[in-house]
């Protein structure tokens, strides 16, 4: 978590105060003077003019194994179950919405402002998949990875051969279908499409339909 966030948290003030206190010098992280955009660790101690903060952030942050055949979605869509017919925490709010034909990573979080903070494409966050085609790849074919479509401009960051049948894509954006809609252009047919990671966040060995906890400060 960056530093001016952590402040604004445990603190009744705004990011950009938070921001002014830093640059102030009033700041200090375990007795040191804090550089730009530091990020906060769990075992960190954070002082504001000599006084410890105490860490009263009771978000929850997980990461979720969508399967295929679920909808991202609060409210059910017709006869298709959603992902909240697998998680019991229907207060979630998640952010990297993945189609009922996708698998794999999603975050979900009470936090909306990390949410955002990840997916916001302002911010570039690497989204990774794995793409497996119907048929076998021609390494001689040309993707074309930036096109115009219904008056999106559409952007495949890179794309890498790994087999026969399956590449690894990279998006920095994440519009709706933005892969499928890019490979069919390329008159490219996907059988499977499944994100592995999202910034530092990982599949691993997750099963599917399995959340997990995880610690923003690692």
């Amino acid at each position: 978590m960056r530093l001016n966030k952590f402040i604004a948290l445990n603190l009744p003030t705004s990011r950009r105060k938070a921001d002014d206190l830093i640059q102030s010098g009033e700041v200090f992280v375990n007795g040191k003077v804090p550089e730009v955009g530091y990020l906060v660790k769990q075992n960190d101690i954070v002082s504001v003019n000599n006084k410890n903060l105490t860490n009263k952030n009771t978000h929850e942050y997980y990461k979720f194994y969508k399967p295929k055949g679920y909808v991202c979605s609060h409210n059910k869509q017709g006869n298709a179950p959603t992902i909240f017919d697998l998680i019991d925490k229907d207060y979630l709010k998640f952010g990297g919405r993945l189609d009922k034909n996708s698998e794999g990573l999603m975050l979900l979080s009470t936090d909306g402002e990390w949410l955002n903070e990840i997916f916001h494409t302002k911010n570039k966050v690497q989204k990774k998949y794995k793409v497996t085609l119907k048929n076998k790849i021609n390494k001689n074919k040309k993707i074309r990875t930036k096109i115009n479509h219904e008056g999106q401009s559409l952007k495949i960051h890179n794309v890498k051969a790994i087999n026969s049948y399956t590449y690894s894509v990279t998006l920095l954006t994440g519009k709706n279908h933005e892969i499928r809609r890019i490979f069919r252009f390329n008159d490219l047919n996907i059988r499977e499409l499944k994100r592995e990671k999202i910034g530092k966040y990982s599949l691993g060995n997750m099963s599917k339909g399995q959340m997990s906890k995880i610690d923003i400060y690692e």
